[in-house]
């Protein structure tokens, strides 16, 4: 949370200080110019766009399924990037032990890398939503390449298990003004998430499970990671080693654990 606060306000900085540079300059080259008021909105704007690009929640672009109801002590556990090997299979094994349906966020490369494991994760429960085909950050590309991968890998995802998904969750929760429409016409509903433990970065497994139980709520949707993007051989050990902490401090504290889709099937969220 504390890093992407740090990096969105870096950015708007960024851009306050040009927009700053070139009013100081047209106003020392032509104070007369008639033109100069009109930057500060436009920069204005451009700093609002991309807030709204970067910010995975900010509703400027449509409505992001973050959270489930406070009143109910349940928690979306959601895996992104997989699926891969030994990884989510250790991760299948682990939620099968304790009960415990989850929502997978493939990648379609990674899919088509191993499709018996989705095959596997849906025969036993699991949700499985679309994270995009190969991991692209979609922000500054077209309405043509941002369909491209929401409607491959739901085909892979459909051909593998037999139903097509209905969530997509863009790469690092990034967006452009065309997403949330393309995804509807491809029949999902954008996700995002509520709580990041920054797994990917391999802390340890202790911290981990100490970020996970500090930070969980009611109706949190919880972000962990069975892969890394599109490597052929990521390291989601720590994950692993730190899940089964994880499932009992969640239902230590009464936490019920269940996949995206249940978590908002109250009908709390409003349409998309």
């Amino acid at each position: 949370m504390i890093w992407r606060i740090i990096g969105i306000v870096f950015v708007a900085g960024l851009v306050l200080a040009e927009a700053s540079a070139r009013l100081f300059r047209m106003l020392i080259d032509n104070p007369g110019a008639a033109r100069w008021p009109w930057y500060v909105p436009w920069m204005a704007a451009s700093a609002c766009v991309l807030f709204a690009m970067l910010e995975r929640r900010a509703p400027v672009f449509g409505r992001v399924i973050w959270r489930g109801s406070s009143r109910q002590p349940r928690v979306a556990m959601t895996f992104d990037d997989g699926p891969s090997v030994p990884h989510t299979e250790a991760v299948l094994d682990i939620l099968r032990r304790a009960g415990v349906s989850a929502t997978f966020f493939v990648l379609g490369v990674n899919a088509e890398r191993h499709p018996a494991i989705v095959e596997r994760a849906a025969r036993e429960g699991h949700e499985i939503g679309n994270h995009g085909f190969d991991h692209a950050v979609l922000p500054l590309r077209g309405p043509e390449f941002t369909r491209d991968q929401i409607a491959r890998t739901s085909v892979t995802i459909q051909r593998l298990t037999g139903t097509r998904p209905v969530l997509f969750r863009p790469s690092h929760g990034w967006r452009n003004p065309w997403v949330n429409r393309i995804a509807r016409e491809e029949g999902c509903r954008v996700a995002g998430w509520t709580l990041g433990v920054w797994d990917t970065d391999r802390p340890g497994a202790d911290v981990i499970l100490r970020r996970t139980l500090a930070g969980v709520r009611n109706g949190c949707v919880l972000l962990l990671h069975d892969g890394r993007g599109i490597e052929g051989e990521p390291d989601a050990s720590q994950v692993v080693q730190a899940l089964p902490l994880i499932l009992e401090g969640l239902r230590a504290r009464g936490f019920d654990v269940v996949t995206l889709s249940r978590l908002v099937s109250d009908g709390e969220w409003p349409p998309v």
